[in-house]
């Protein structure tokens, strides 16, 4: 079974994959490639029903993750 931080990179590639072509079928397998700053969103935690919009997504995809 998949642990947490690895279904949030398996999301983060599904997302990446599909906002540049919803008709794409995303490959899991490498889902290790996801971009930081978008598997750093989904590792955060948000309120119950926050919208993540696709600016944010967009957003995020090509910013690098923040520092801790």
């Amino acid at each position: 079974m998949a642990d947490f931080k690895e279904r949030h990179q398996q999301a983060a590639t599904v997302i990446n994959v599909l906002l540049d072509d919803l008709g794409a079928t995303p490959n899991l397998h490498e889902h290790w490639n996801a971009p930081k700053g978008l598997t750093a969103l989904l590792n955060e935690d948000h309120k119950q029903g926050t919208e993540l919009t696709r600016s944010t997504l967009l957003h995020a995809r090509m910013t690098p993750p923040r520092a801790r």
